[in-house]
């Protein structure tokens, strides 16, 4: 009786706010641990410094949550949990009981640069709210168990599935023009249904004098005012085919696309820039290093009509999607 009383609240709440009803296909009012099964890792919280046991179908719920929203279509919803649970699996049998030396206690952490992010409940719900939260966490849950032991390989082997969250539009890129090694499942690729493409621009203004204190603080030791007299604060020095700055000259001093991104806080290497005297103003269309799954892509893929499987065919060339042995 309670139940019910809960589901017909929960409904009449949706409707008042404007949420479609398709989205409680599948609902429960106190999602289940129905994934709860299969193999375990463990996991380190690197904020609480917590080191838990999970099933690896509960750890991709968290990873879903905390890697794309959770407004995007079921669909994407779906590449992004297989690309995740590929990404731990490899992870799991590259590293085995030893991952790294950072964190020897766990086999994954939650510090999205060095594992994949993830979220327990009680931040899903801070960040969505009670009602969303339920609503959410149904919907991630289903894609999930539509997706239980997934995994995409390449030769029979599961791949390194590296995403990033926008490419704005302009396409992947091969992975060579942003780390050092071709790898043959990562190519570029078009990208014309990313979702939202246009509002993923983002401007940076600096100033001689902070892009300097920038520099030395990364390492990098900034030319002289005297130096510069007459050049530019900031030059392109070799691109990819679609665009993004490969290598640099910053200030006098030559940084690769990656380098450049990471010392001025930029969004992506996809960035177009206007000089006026001392001052630079720069605009980084996009957001991650544009390998592998654009998530916006995936979800305007899915928005269009495409299953998890075309998405995952389109940003992985030549990778098959197979069960867990």
């Amino acid at each position: 009786m309670r139940k019910a009383i809960l589901i017909s609240l929960i409904i009449v709440c949706a409707l008042v706010l404007g949420i479609p009803l398709w989205v409680f296909k599948g609902y429960s009012p106190d999602p289940s641990r129905e994934l709860a099964v299969g193999p375990e890792v463990k996991l380190l919280n690197v904020e609480t410094g917590q080191v838990s046991t999970l099933p690896l179908e509960e750890y991709i719920v968290g990873v879903v949550a905390a890697e794309m929203p959770a407004e995007f279509e079921e669909e994407a919803l779906k590449a992004q949990a297989i690309a995740a649970r590929t990404y731990t699996v490899k992870r799991l049998l590259a590293y085995g009981a030893k991952p790294a030396d950072v964190h020897p206690e766990a086999e994954l952490c939650n510090d999205p640069t060095h594992d994949q992010a993830w979220i327990d409940d009680q931040e899903m719900k801070q960040r969505w709210g009670s009602l969303k939260y339920i609503l959410y966490l149904n919907k991630i849950m289903r894609a999930v168990k539509a997706t239980q032991g997934l995994v995409i390989t390449f030769n029979n082997v599961p791949i390194d599935p590296v995403y990033h969250g926008s490419c704005g539009g302009r396409g992947t890129e091969n992975s060579e023009d942003v780390w050092a090694a071709a790898v043959p499942y990562l190519r570029g690729v078009d990208c014309r249904l990313e979702y939202k493409a246009d509002d993923q621009v983002f401007t940076v203004k600096t100033d001689w004098s902070e892009l300097a204190a920038k520099l030395e603080a990364a390492g990098i030791q900034a030319s002289t005012g005297a130096e510069l007299t007459g050049k530019p604060i900031l030059e392109a020095l070799k691109t990819s085919a679609r665009g993004r700055i490969m290598e640099a000259s910053i200030l006098g001093q030559v940084v690769t696309g990656r380098r450049l991104r990471e010392v001025l806080g930029l969004t992506s290497t996809l960035i177009e820039w206007q000089q006026s005297g001392t001052e630079l103003t720069i605009k980084s269309t996009g957001k991650g290093h544009a390998v592998g799954l654009c998530q916006y892509g995936a979800n305007g893929m899915a928005m269009a009509g495409s299953d998890y499987k075309a998405i995952i065919s389109h940003y992985y060339t030549g990778v098959q999607i197979q069960k867990m042995k």
